[in-house]
C-alpha cells in the first residue's frame, strides 16, 4: 500500500486544480488511511499544507503542519524546507511575523546548507514577502529582486504576483499592473487557474485605485466564477468582498451585503487583511444607507495600532473622517485629515528614491479629495488654498535625497544609454536594442525602487499657509493663481497681498481639452517651419487655441498689474502661460506648489557676494547647438562671471555640472517620456542623460534646458507632476527654463541667447523670460519653473524651516 499512499499524495495537487478542495482532501485522507508509514504521514499532512495554503486557508493549513509532528526527522532536506516555507506563508499570511521569519529563516539554513536553489530562491522571495508585510517596502523589492536574479529554473508566476503586491503598496500602479498582466499570460499558459483568479484580485484592486471600475468588476466577476468552480471558498468569499467595494465606489449599496461581510464581522478583534477590508465595507456602507450613529460604532473596530499596510492605514483615517463630518464634528474630521498627511510624509521622507516618493502619494488622494472637497463646500477661499495646499506636490517638500548611486546602478544606466543609441537604428537590431533597452529601464527602477531608506533624513517641510503667502506675494509685489480640478469641476484661487478670491472656472475636461488642443498645435507649429502655407495656417490654430485657453482660464478674474506665480494642478501642467494674452508681459513663475515656491524665499541664509560660474554645455546633431553655446558663454564673460562652453558634452559633463556650477545652459535634443517620466532625457554625445541618474542633490541653483518638450510635466495621483523639470526641482535645483512643446532650432537659439542676455543685465529669471518672449514670441513654449532666481549673487541656504501653516 505505500506505493497507492504516496500516488494519492502526489495527486492530490492536480486534483485541487480539476476537481476542488473536497475531492483533494479526501484523496489525502485516503493516502493517510492506506499507510501505517510516520515518513508518508508527514508528507500526507505537508501536501495537505499545502492545499490549504493554496486556496489561502492560513489556519487549516498551520493545524495540518502540526500534525506533522515528530514526522520532521524522517523528512528529507527538501521535503523539510517545504514544510517550513508554507508554515512561514501561512503566519505571514496571518501577520504573525515573528513566526513567519523563524520558519523562513530555517528554511533558508536548510537549503543554503544542502544546495537546493530552487527552495533557496522561494525562501529569498518569501523573505522578501515578510519585509513587505512590516513595511520595509525598499529592503521587500531588494529580497525579490535578489531571488529573481538567482539562475534557477523555477515558475515566476507567484513571484511576480507578490512584486507587484509591493508595487501597489507604494502606489506604483502602471508597474504593478504590467507586472500583474505579465504573470496572468504565464499562469493562462500553465494552466494555473486559482493563480490566474488570485492574478485578477488583484489586477481588479488595481483598477479600482486606477477609478476604473468596470475593468475591476470584470477581473471580480472572471475570479469569483474561477473560485466557484474549484471549490475555494474563502478566496470566493475575498472576491465577493472586494466586488461590493466596487459598488459602493459606484455608489450602490449591494444586495446581500449583509450576508456577505457576516463571516467577518463576527470577529471580535479584526486582523487579517480581509477583516479589516470588511470593517471598512460595513463603515461606507452604512454611510451610504444614511446610518451614521450606526457607522460611529462600526468605524471603532478600525481604530487602535494594526498590523496593516499604508495604503490600508490611510484608508482607515479616511473612514473616521468621515464619520466624524457625517456626525457633525468638522473640527475632529479637519484633525484626522492633518494626521494623515503628517503620516504621508513621515512615509514618504525616509525613501531614497524619487519615484517612490511622488508614487506614494496616491494613497493620500482620496483624503485630498475628501479634505478639497469639505473647503470648497465651505465656500471659503483661504480654506480652498490651505487645503490644496496640504496635498500638493508632498514630495516636493521632503527633504533633499542624499544617497549616492551605487555602482550597480550606474552600470546599467551606462548599457542603458548604448542600447538607447542602437535602438535609433533600423531594422532588426534597432528592435532588439529597443527591447534590451525596455528591460534595463525596469532593472535600473527596481535599484532604484529597492534603494535602503535613510531614518535620519529629518522632518518635510510644512505647508506655507495662506497668511505667510500673502506676506511673502506683498512683499515680492507678486499674485499667485492656484488651480483646482474637483469633482468634474476647474476652480481658481487668486491670492493677492490683499486677499483671496475663489472661482469657478468650469468643466475640467473642457479645460484640460482646450489645453491638450493647444499643445498640439504648438507641436505641428514647430515641425511646419519648411512649409510657409502650412506655417501659416498651423499658426492659426495656435492663436485660436491660445485664445480659447485665455478666454476660459482668465477672463474675469481682474489681475493686478505686476508678476504673477502661476500653481497649476494636474489639468494644467502642459501650459504655456507666458503665450496667454491676459498674462503678456507680466514675468510668470510655474510652481509644483505654493509651498515649493516660497520654501527658498523663507530659508535663505545671508547673501555671499561671488563670481558667478556659468556652464554651457552642447549636445549633437543639432546644428545651432554649438552657436548658442558660445553666445550664452560670451553674454556671461561680458558680466564678468567665470564661463565654460563644453563642446560635445556627456552624460557625466550634465552631472558634473549640475553639482557645481551656477548657472547650467544644456542646448541638446530632448525627450519626454509620458509613460515613463523618469526616463525623459537630454541627448549627449555618448547617449541621453536621464532623469534618474541625475546628481543627488543637483546643487545649481538655475539651469535653461534649450530642448524640446523637457519642460512637460505629467500629473499623478496626489497631483505630483514627474518629468525632467520635476526631477530638476526635487533635487534642488532652485528654477528651471524650459519648453513644454517644440520649438524650432532657430527660434530656440535666439530666444534662449536673448534671455541670457536679460538675466546678465541684472533681471530676475522671470522678468528676463518676460522681456524675451515679447521680443520672440515663437519661443513661446518655454517657462520658468521653480521659484525665481536673480543672478547678482550666489544664496547660501540655511537649511529646512518648517512654516507654520
Amino acid at each position: 500500500m505505500p506505493t497507492r499512499a504516496r500516488l494519492l499524495i502526489t495527486l492530490a495537487w492536480p486534483t485541487l486544480a480539476l476537481h476542488g478542495l473536497d475531492q483533494a482532501l479526501a484523496m489525502l485522507a485516503d493516502s493517510r488511511a492506506q499507510s501505517d508509514s510516520e515518513r508518508l504521514r508527514a508528507l500526507s499532512w505537508i501536501q495537505e499544507a499545502v492545499v490549504h495554503v493554496s486556496c489561502q486557508d492560513w489556519h487549516s493549513a498551520l493545524a495540518a503542519l502540526e500534525k506533522v509532528g515528530d514526522g520532521h526527522a524522517l523528512l528529507t532536506p527538501g521535503e523539510d524546507v517545504a514544510a517550513r516555507i508554507n508554515g512561514g506563508l501561512a503566519h505571514l499570511s496571518l501577520l504573525e511575523l515573528g513566526a513567519a521569519r523563524a520558519d523562513l529563516r530555517a528554511a533558508l539554513e536548510v537549503s543554503v546548507e544542502h544546495g537546493l536553489v530552487e527552495q533557496e530562491f522561494k525562501v529569498r522571495h518569501n523573505l522578501g514577502c515578510l519585509e513587505y508585510y512590516a513595511g520595509h517596502l525598499p529592503e521587500a523589492i531588494r529580497l525579490m529582486r535578489e531571488a529573481d536574479e538567482m539562475t534557477v529554473d523555477v515558475g515566476r508566476v507567484r513571484a511576480q504576483h507578490d512584486l507587484a503586491l509591493v508595487l501597489l503598496e507604494v502606489g506604483l500602479l502602471d508597474q504593478a499592473r504590467e507586472t500583474l498582466g505579465r504573470a496572468l499570460a504565464a499562469a493562462r499558459r500553465d494552466g494555473h487557474r486559482l493563480e490566474e483568479a488570485d492574478l485578477r484580485l488583484d489586477l481588479a484592486t488595481t483598477a479600482l485605485l486606477r477609478d476604473d471600475l468596470p475593468t475591476a468588476r470584470e477581473h471580480l466577476d472572471a475570479a469569483v466564477a474561477a473560485f466557484r468552480a474549484r471549490g475555494a471558498g474563502e478566496r470566493r468569499r475575498s472576491a465577493a468582498l472586494l466586488r461590493a467595494s466596487v459598488s459602493l465606489a459606484e455608489g450602490v449599496v449591494p444586495r446581500g451585503l449583509d450576508r456577505t461581510l457576516a463571516p467577518w464581522l463576527r470577529v471580535e478583534r479584526p486582523v487579517t487583511p480581509d477583516e479589516r477590508l470588511a470593517v471598512r465595507v460595513h463603515v461606507e456602507s452604512l454611510l451610504a444607507r444614511g446610518s451614521v450613529t450606526d457607522a460611529g460604532y462600526a468605524v471603532q473596530r478600525l481604530r487602535g495600532r494594526a498590523r496593516q499596510g499604508f495604503a490600508a492605514d490611510m484608508h482607515d483615517r479616511l473612514l473616521i473622517a468621515k464619520v466624524a463630518a457625517a456626525e457633525g464634528d468638522r473640527p475632529k474630521a479637519r484633525r484626522v485629515v492633518r494626521t494623515a498627511m503628517h503620516r504621508l510624509t513621515q512615509r514618504q521622507a525616509p525613501s531614497q528614491s524619487l519615484e517612490i516618493r511622488s508614487a506614494l502619494a496616491l494613497h493620500g488622494r482620496r483624503l485630498a479629495d475628501f479634505d478639497v472637497d469639505d473647503a470648497l463646500a465651505s465656500g471659503s477661499a483661504t480654506r480652498v488654498f490651505e487645503a490644496v495646499e496640504r496635498w500638493r506636490a508632498v514630495s516636493h517638500r521632503l527633504p533633499l535625497l542624499s544617497a549616492p548611486e551605487d555602482e550597480r546602478s550606474a552600470e546599467l544606466v551606462a548599457e542603458l544609454r548604448l542600447a538607447r543609441r542602437e535602438s535609433a537604428s533600423p531594422g532588426d537590431d534597432g528592435t532588439a536594442a529597443r527591447a534590451r533597452a525596455a528591460e534595463l529601464e525596469w532593472e535600473v527602477s527596481r535599484l532604484d525602487w529597492s534603494r535602503a531608506e535613510q531614518d535620519d533624513v529629518g522632518e518635510a517641510v510644512a505647508p506655507v499657509g495662506h497668511g505667510t503667502t500673502r506676506e511673502l506675494l506683498r512683499a515680492r509685489g507678486e499674485q499667485a493663481l492656484v488651480w483646482v480640478a474637483q469633482g468634474g469641476e476647474e476652480f481658481v484661487v487668486v491670492v493677492t497681498p490683499r486677499g483671496s478670491r475663489l472661482h469657478h472656472v468650469g468643466s475640467a475636461v473642457e479645460v484640460a481639452g482646450l489645453a491638450d488642443r493647444l499643445i498640439r498645435d504648438l507641436r505641428a507649429h514647430a515641425f511646419a517651419a519648411t512649409n510657409p502655407a502650412m506655417e501659416a495656417a498651423v499658426g492659426r490654430a495656435v492663436a485660436e487655441s491660445v485664445a480659447a485657453l485665455d478666454e476660459r482660464l482668465l477672463t474675469g478674474l481682474q489681475l493686478a498689474h505686476g508678476p504673477v506665480v502661476v500653481v497649476p494642478g494636474r489639468t494644467l501642467m502642459a501650459v504655456p502661460w507666458g503665450m496667454l494674452p491676459g498674462l503678456a508681459g507680466r514675468p510668470v513663475t510655474v510652481a509644483p506648489s505654493v509651498t515649493r515656491w516660497s520654501t527658498p524665499l523663507l530659508t535663505a541664509g545671508p547673501v555671499l557676494q561671488r563670481p558667478l560660474s556659468v556652464t554651457a554645455l552642447t549636445g549633437p546633431r543639432l546644428a545651432r547647438a554649438a552657436a548658442e553655446s558660445a553666445a550664452v558663454v560670451r553674454v556671461w564673460e561680458a558680466a564678468g562671471a567665470a564661463a565654460s562652453d563644453h563642446r560635445s558634452a556627456t552624460a557625466q559633463s550634465v552631472r558634473d555640472a549640475l553639482g557645481s556650477a551656477g548657472v547650467v545652459h544644456v542646448a541638446a535634443h530632448g525627450t519626454h517620456e509620458p509613460q515613463s517620466p523618469w526616463f525623459s532625457s537630454l541627448h549627449m554625445a555618448d547617449g541621453p542623460v536621464f532623469a534618474h541618474e541625475l546628481p543627488r542633490p543637483a546643487t545649481a541653483p538655475h539651469v535653461v534646458l534649450s530642448a524640446c518638450d523637457v519642460g512637460r510635466l505629467d500629473p499623478r495621483p496626489g497631483d505630483e507632476p514627474l518629468g525632467l523639470t520635476a526631477a530638476l526641482l526635487g533635487l534642488g535645483v532652485r528654477s528651471v527654463v524650459a519648453p513644454v512643446a517644440p520649438v524650432s532650432d532657430v527660434v530656440a537659439a535666439e530666444a534662449m541667447v536673448a534671455y541670457h542676455r536679460e538675466l546678465a543685465g541684472g533681471r530676475s529669471a522671470s522678468e528676463a523670460l518676460a522681456a524675451t518672449l515679447a521680443e520672440h514670441p515663437r519661443a513661446g513654449a518655454f517657462c520658468l519653473y521653480g521659484t525665481d532666481w536673480r543672478p547678482e549673487a550666489q544664496i547660501q541656504r540655511a537649511g529646512s524651516l518648517n512654516i507654520a501653516s
